[in-house]
């Protein structure tokens, strides 16, 4: 596993950013958030964008954790609880903002909404997620894959699926929708059956 050292020299990437000075308190939740959003990651302090350890002086740890703890929750949701800490790399002093991966997908700035301010990771900068970004950031909290989700606009009755009324007949069964449900082709919710993406698939919808 690499060390702190080496991570700083191989520079910024998808899981690692750099910033000199502590950031605006906008920049630390926007990144916070792509590394909650993505594969998670680290925000070094005390090192610039050329990855050069210029270290920090006099820094009270507990204070800026409290103070990022405080940025983060008034910022994100829902809310991301980091690790913090520092690091002595050749005498210079860094300090670490560690973030998981989250489980509660999507996590946004709060005063933008999820729909504008929800950010993910792509290679070493943080970006808006698109509509599909944070669609598929849903479905990935609700470990659901494409083709199990939902289809609310389309009535499962009016597909046709006499071909699989034909293999079943081939092997001597017959299907209906209890076994189109066991087979996650039709879902139930608040009492009303619905079609997943499977299903019209399936049928060539």
């Amino acid at each position: 596993m690499k060390n702190l050292e080496e991570i700083i020299k191989e520079g910024e990437s998808k899981t690692v950013e750099f910033k000199e000075l502590f950031p605006p308190n906008i920049k630390i939740a926007k990144t916070i958030i792509a590394f909650a959003n993505t594969a998670g990651g680290k925000l070094i302090i005390g090192v610039n964008d050329q990855s050069e350890i210029v270290g920090l002086e006099d820094i009270d740890i507990f204070e800026w954790q409290d103070r990022i703890s405080s940025i983060l929750y008034d910022s994100c949701y829902p809310n991301i609880m980091p690790e913090f800490y520092t690091s002595n790399i050749s005498g210079k002093m860094v300090f670490v903002v560690e973030v998981s991966r989250g489980s509660l997908l999507p996590y946004y700035l709060k005063t933008k909404g999820k729909n504008e301010g929800t950010y993910i990771r792509i290679g070493a900068t943080n970006r808006v997620a698109s509509f599909d970004n944070i669609i598929d950031l849903e479905r990935q909290r609700r470990n659901l894959s494409f083709d199990e989700e939902i289809d609310y606009d389309v009535d499962y009755e009016s597909i046709n699926y006499n071909f699989l009324k034909k293999e079943y007949r081939e092997i001597g069964k017959e299907i209906d929708v209890e076994k189109l449900k066991n087979l996650k082709l039709l879902k139930e919710e608040n009492n009303k059956i619905y079609p997943t993406k499977a299903f019209l698939i399936l049928s060539g919808l």
